[in-house]
């Protein structure tokens, strides 16, 4: 499965995809997008799709690309040489795989180098528009965000910058001041399903449970979908939580830490984003398959202070073990469930932020047991 080439093949953000396609439509573009979301939401398949229509130049009325003039084909082959897809080198989009004239690594490949300053002059001839996509505008060091702050104010006429990041103060403000800002928000869970069913031939059953745990993220309920051992992480990160609910002391905080790390070490995508929020290839599978397993502990806890207010029960991810998630949240408590919830995102974000995995999961397991 590869990424859509058009917007009638994404599932949900209709309120988005009507935006961009009256810009394409119109002609009405704006230099630079800010296209924000959580991981597995969507993305870089709405990103793909806009970038096939903005350079396509016979789009159709609806603001599609054609899907058939010469820009359309070397798109969807992978081979257009007007859309540059920058990501991050080693966790960071350096200023170097910008512009020419800044200390490349030795081991970095030419198409690597310089990306904006080979190509920016040259007005596009397959296509209309000449499209720069960042696929994580968060890890643009200072120095590339500077250098980028003229260029994606006041660019040439014929280039669009897309910016991906999870959220918009992700973004350095200056950066983020010069673009359209673009929000994606999780999709309806019904929809997932079926998108999973029709697109992807999944059995019911499992369709709707993976779209549960997806939580609104497309990519991410394909991810669980078509790779069993990303959906029996989700599983087995229940079990972990139910230990960390059952533990009367702090003593086998490092064992769980260990126990964590032996779950994130399955070879996922970042976030199980397979498809639709491909990772970058420096990213490392274990970091990827952490995130993972911590926003399976982070459901399984909302779930838990969910049903500890007296919410219902059919509105949690976890379905099927609601009477023992019931007990384990009567046991804990609203405060202890609170403050649990808060420590998963707190070091999640470290994990995300590059924080040391050891280091990270010790910290959480022992803030975890903390009574």
């Amino acid at each position: 499965m590869s990424l859509p080439v058009f917007f009638s093949q994404i599932v949900g953000h209709h309120t988005a995809l009507r935006l961009l396609r009256r810009a394409v439509a119109t002609g009405d573009v704006a230099h630079a997008y800010l296209i924000t979301g959580m991981a597995g939401v969507g993305k870089h398949s709405v990103a793909h799709a806009f970038a096939a229509a903005l350079a396509c130049p016979t789009p159709t009325p609806e603001g599609e690309a054609c899907g058939e003039c010469e820009s359309c084909r070397r798109f969807i082959h992978d081979a257009h040489p007007e859309i540059h897809t920058i990501a991050p080198y080693s966790e960071q989009t350096l200023i170097w795989q910008l512009w020419e004239g800044h200390n490349a690594p030795r081991e970095a490949k030419a198409h690597q180098v310089g990306v904006i300053g080979r190509t920016i002059r040259f007005a596009p001839s397959f296509g209309r528009r000449l499209v720069y996509l960042f696929t994580r505008a968060e890890t643009l060091t200072e120095a590339a965000a500077n250098s980028l702050l003229k260029t994606v104010e006041e660019p040439p006429p014929y280039v669009v910058f897309l910016l991906l990041a999870p959220t918009p103060e992700d973004v350095i403000e200056t950066i983020r001041s010069r673009c359209q800002w673009v929000p994606l928000y999780p999709v309806d869970t019904d929809l997932v399903a079926a998108w999973l069913e029709k697109q992807h031939r999944v059995e019911p059953a499992r369709a709707r449970r993976c779209a549960l745990l997806s939580q609104g993220c497309p990519g991410r309920a394909w991810s669980l979908a078509m790779q069993p051992q990303a959906l029996s992480l989700w599983e087995a990160l229940a079990d972990l939580a139910y230990a960390i609910a059952d533990a009367s002391s702090p003593a086998p905080a490092l064992q769980l830490a260990e126990r964590l790390r032996a779950l994130a070490t399955v070879d996922l995508s970042e976030e199980g984003e397979l498809v639709a929020e491909p990772a970058s290839k420096t990213r490392s599978p274990t970091r990827g398959a952490l995130l993972l397993a911590m926003d399976a502990l982070g459901t399984w806890f909302h779930d838990a202070l969910w049903l500890a207010c007296g919410g219902d029960p059919r509105r949690i991810v976890y379905q099927g073990d609601e009477e023992r998630l019931s007990r384990a949240a009567r046991r804990l408590g609203v405060e202890r469930l609170t403050r649990a919830l808060e420590t998963v995102l707190d070091v999640r974000r470290a994990v995300e932020g590059n924080a040391n995995i050891a280091l990270a999961t010790d910290a959480l397991m022992l803030r975890l047991l903390r009574r």
